[in-house]
């Protein structure tokens, strides 16, 4: 087994509750991953898992939301082979950083439903453009605005 360039990760042996499974591989929010391999199993069995976890990220199985999970197991187990991620898509490119709230707030409402934004305009949100800058040090003065 090799070491996968360009993800962090840690294993840990522990011992699961119970036997449903050898191994799982959890997301630490920062880019990060954490296998756990369950000491319950046999060495085959808990390198198995950790092969199989170590293909959910070497496929970035984390960031393919246009996969179904079952797709995303029958992938790591080497059943079958997942097309390419849609343009756009892959590491990072999930969540958005935005320059000061007034981006964000653009970019919100250029998202948003009608339905959303009739919601936020009766609980007093003003989303008419140029209205309320962000306050001193609240982001920047460009773009639409809320005022509450």
């Amino acid at each position: 087994m090799a070491y996968i360039e360009g993800v962090d990760y840690w294993v840990r042996l522990v011992e699961f509750p119970n036997m449903a499974s050898p191994s799982v591989a959890v997301s630490n929010g920062d880019g990060t991953f954490t296998i756990y391999v369950n000491s319950r199993f046999s060495p085959e069995k808990r390198a198995a898992g950790l092969r199989h976890e170590l293909e959910h990220l070497e496929g970035q199985h984390f960031y393919r939301d246009d996969v179904e999970l079952g797709e995303l197991e029958a992938a790591a187990d080497g059943k079958i082979t997942l097309s390419a991620p849609a343009p756009g898509g892959g590491r990072g490119d999930r969540i958005p950083l935005y320059r000061d709230c007034d981006a964000f707030l653009e970019d919100f409402i250029g998202k948003a439903s009608p339905a959303s934004l009739e919601l936020l305009r009766r609980g007093g949100l003003d989303l008419s453009e140029g209205a309320g800058k962000s306050p001193p040090g609240r982001g920047g003065a460009s773009g639409p605005s809320a005022k509450r």
